[in-house]
């Protein structure tokens, strides 16, 4: 599809709200995170932790369909029986994901419809929440006592800093010493559990002379506080407008940025990112992945690399050993459904360990 014009952009731009007027009232509460539309004539909203149902009778299959017509033509790309997915956010900041027949059942088209939050979001306001009321210091188990003894005589005084207010469970302390001190943090967790708004709490913690550039898909990362820096989009379908994630990547190196932030590590970027960002002078990073605990963190992402083409020439204990000497800290989030809140079950810090990788 061709590009419209600024005039066909804004005309597409007012129909399509038009048609979404039937979930206004649900963008509008503040308490509503996510629309989800599974069947004509039902909405389900996240709100405060649970998923509720709402009849919207008039939310018929020929609402969605021009809805999907709409979006399409707003954003300059195909929504058909052929080209069954389609990603898109709004100027406000919302997400939009359809899903048109065949790969959705006939009867239905899927929309899904996350909300954005804006603005600063204070690492204090999670400390207040008690995110790491009962938070686990994880470190590595394959270093003896013996061995472990050794290297902590040769850590540094700031990894020595780190390390005792993590076995001290300081961890409000340790998370705001590890970004002034340019610690690489990988947060982790399942879909849902606030891994986008905790990255957000910690950029607040970095100094505002910092140049900061951001690497994502959508704009999710505000950086009203941090007036030196570039937000970067990338493209998530193979073809359309745009750059890739990669090629994104590879541009920041041409910035001079301070810190790199990317908000997802998902594929063969993750290589570059890791080794040719993070450790070639530009620590400090900030990212996230899915994993279940830090731990299975480090396999993830060590499988991500694996998977990219430079990296299926290189064995996965190298991989592994690469990614613990240079992410030295992943905060594993969770969300309890059972009584909405979310909070930080355990931290991966190990200086020890990283030291014995590179001796």
């Amino acid at each position: 599809m061709s590009a419209l014009t600024p005039r066909q952009t804004k005309e597409s731009l007012a129909a399509m709200n038009h048609r979404l007027r039937l979930l206004a009232p649900f963008l509008a509460d503040p308490d509503v995170q996510e629309i989800a539309v599974n069947r004509p004539g039902e909405v389900w909203l996240w709100k405060r932790g649970l998923w509720v149902r709402v009849v919207v009778a008039e939310l018929d299959y020929g609402v969605l369909d021009a809805i999907g017509a709409n979006l399409a033509n707003y954003v300059s790309k195909p929504f058909d029986r052929t080209h069954t997915s389609l990603s898109a956010h709004l100027p406000s900041g919302e997400r939009i994901e359809m899903t048109h027949p065949p790969t959705a059942p006939e009867s239905t088209i899927y929309l899904n419809v996350r909300k954005h939050a804006g603005g600063a979001f204070p690492h204090g306001s999670l400390v207040a929440e008690a995110y790491y009321a009962n938070t686990r210091h994880d470190f590595a188990l394959n270093l003896s006592a013996d061995r472990r003894a050794f290297y902590a005589q040769h850590i540094s005084d700031d990894e020595r800093t780190l390390w005792e207010l993590a076995c001290g469970g300081q961890w409000a302390s340790f998370v705001e010493r590890a970004i002034g001190l340019y610690q690489n943090i990988v947060v982790s967790g399942a879909t849902g559990c606030g891994k986008t708004s905790y990255i957000r709490s910690l950029i607040e913690l970095i100094d505002p002379a910092d140049r900061l550039i951001t690497v994502e898909d959508t704009p999710e990362m505000p950086l009203n506080n941090h007036p030196n820096s570039n937000a970067l989009f990338y493209r998530k379908a193979t073809d359309g407008e745009g750059a890739g994630a990669e090629d994104v990547v590879h541009s920041c190196m041409r910035k001079t940025p301070t810190r790199v932030i990317l908000a997802e590590l998902r594929g063969a970027e993750a290589m570059f990112y890791l080794a040719g960002v993070l450790s070639s002078g530009h620590p400090g990073g900030l990212t996230t992945t899915h994993a279940n605990t830090t731990r299975d963190a480090y396999v993830r992402l060590a499988l991500l690399i694996k998977s990219s083409p430079t990296g299926q020439g290189i064995d996965l204990a190298t991989i592994q050993n690469m990614l613990y000497m240079t992410v030295n800290v992943v905060v594993q989030l969770k969300f309890d459904r059972a009584t909405g809140r979310r909070f930080v079950p355990s931290i991966y810090y190990d200086p020890m360990y990283r030291l014995s990788l590179l001796t």
